[in-house]
């Protein structure tokens, strides 16, 4: 794998589909339909702007124009939402009716996209892999699924990132034929305790600290590669963290790749463009035209989950074989 200062992006693109199991409301609605019509599109731009490319980890059966037959999917029964799992999508809908549910048009447009954009995977569904209530029979539901419309619309199905980040079945995802998975954050202290967790990533977005940058390694045979930032929506309370903050941890990720080296990946949701808007959208504006110089002058380079892991798992199996380019 080359020494080259990297920057990863891998965007969780899921409108509905992310947060019904929470709260499914008009709220949810609208956000979904403005990502849908506003906020993929703009963000999309931004990046062809400057040149650079972004893993797109898109829920499945937001891909399809409407809901595909779902009546031989094993049921979850995550023990927060008794009810089915698909009781809140429109059996009868389609993009053009439902399109906080649906964005088959968004998966074309980022497919057409320039430069190259990867399309990865958020699940089928939103399900929670690790949560209590997951079955076996599931998980491999949920990545046959994948599979099948990855090969529908005509791409390699390398990488996979977990809803909320919580992580199960791996050798099941690796069967179906995943390359990559995103891994938790890195963080300077690492608790196992994810409120306790999720609490010391906030301080430091309130303190604009600087993110830990990566390396990605191989977990048997799949290649796992961990997040270094998360920018967070500024919605409720974290509309209080300061913008100057926000965008003083991106800068110092740029900072600190080029001078160590490593991975800095970035991550986000394209819905969390949405609240308090255009705040952060203005942040994540300003990180990429700033990323997009440096990519330009060749000081960083930027790559996909998919190209990384390629890298990782071909040094990985050089070291094996004693072949080192």
């Amino acid at each position: 794998m080359s020494s080259m200062a990297t920057v990863v992006m891998s965007l969780d693109l899921e409108l509905s589909w992310g947060s019904f199991d929470h709260s499914f409301g008009e709220d949810l609605v609208q956000m979904a339909r403005w990502t849908h019509d506003v906020g993929v599109p703009k963000l999309l731009g931004y990046l062809t702007r400057n040149n650079l490319s972004a893993t797109w980890a898109v829920v499945g059966a937001m891909m399809r124009d409407s809901l595909p037959d779902v009546s031989n999917i094993p049921e979850v029964t995550h023990p927060h939402f008794p009810r089915h799992w698909f009781a809140d999508v429109p059996r009868d809908g389609n993009e053009s009716s439902n399109p906080e549910w649906f964005g088959a048009s968004l998966v074309r447009m980022i497919q057409e996209a320039v430069p190259i954009q990867e399309i990865g995977f958020h699940s089928f569904s939103h399900v929670l892999f690790g949560w209590p209530g997951m079955t076996r029979e599931r998980a491999i539901a949920e990545y046959d699924h994948c599979c099948q419309i990855a090969k529908e619309l005509g791409f390699q199905p390398d990488s996979f990132v977990f809803p909320r980040n919580s992580i199960g079945y791996l050798p099941e995802m690796r069967q179906a034929g995943f390359l990559a998975y995103r891994d938790v954050d890195r963080q300077r202290f690492q608790v196992s305790h994810g409120r306790l967790r999720s609490a010391l990533a906030v301080m430091a977005d309130f303190a604009g600290l600087s993110p830990l940058m990566i390396r990605p390694f191989m977990n048997g045979e799949l290649v796992a590669i961990p997040g270094s930032l998360m920018i967070r929506f500024a919605g409720g309370w974290r509309k209080l963290i300061p913008d100057a903050s926000r965008l003083r941890r991106l800068r110092k990720g740029l900072d600190l790749v080029q001078r160590r080296g490593g991975v800095f990946h970035v991550w986000f949701h394209p819905e969390n463009l949405y609240a308090e808007r255009p705040r952060l959208e203005n942040v994540v504006a300003d990180f990429l035209d700033e990323l997009g110089v440096l990519v330009r002058d060749g000081r960083v380079r930027c790559l996909t989950m998919g190209q990384l892991a390629r890298e990782c798992r071909d040094l990985a199996s050089a070291q094996t074989t004693g072949v080192l380019a």
